[in-house]
């Protein structure tokens, strides 16, 4: 099958999954957000402009939005996301550096460095979107909590879900 297919499928699926089944989903009283578009942000390719992430995320962010009548909050978070992937991926970044074939993927980076990438992002759009729901200064404690326990919880489900639908790779 064709690659360009195949990354376009990675990124598209999660966000299509989460606006028609897991839209309102929230566990352990509000503690753990399931926010499965994310998926889809973090498999962009690992060469993608900032310009590009930045306008996959606010599409990705506004679907969300507008599937659950909110007004604004996942596309900023979304958006604050992706202005800190390309930090982040420099932060993560091998020594000599990513190859262009290089995908954010288990198969391909690892469970280490796709957990540690995972991680990072979801704690930065957990932090920002619990911070702005909060929109008190007495409940940015429990923000903070809510934001590094739903990004543990999230990046574990991620991982989880990269795992079983990873192909294995077949040897003659």
């Amino acid at each position: 099958m064709n690659n360009q297919v195949l990354t376009y499928g990675r990124v598209l699926i999660p966000l299509v999954l989460h606006v028609l089944f897991f839209q309102h989903a929230s566990f352990a009283s509000g503690w753990w957000y399931v926010g499965l578009h994310l998926l889809g942000l973090l498999l962009m390719p690992l060469q993608s402009s900032p310009l590009l992430l930045l306008a996959v995320a606010a599409g990705f962010g506004c679907a969300v939005d507008m599937a659950t009548l909110e007004g604004g909050l996942f596309m900023s978070s979304a958006v604050f996301m992706a202005m800190a992937m390309p930090a982040i991926n420099r932060l993560l970044a091998p020594r000599e550096g990513y190859e262009v074939t290089d995908q954010p993927t288990v198969s391909a980076m690892g469970v280490q460095w796709f957990a540690i990438r995972c991680l990072l992002l979801l704690a930065v759009h957990h932090l920002w979107m619990f911070g702005l729901e909060a929109g008190r200064w007495d409940l940015i404690p429990r923000a903070i909590g809510k934001a590094f326990t739903s990004s543990i919880l999230s990046t574990g489900l991620f991982l989880l879900v990269l795992l079983l639908t990873r192909r294995q790779r077949t040897t003659r």
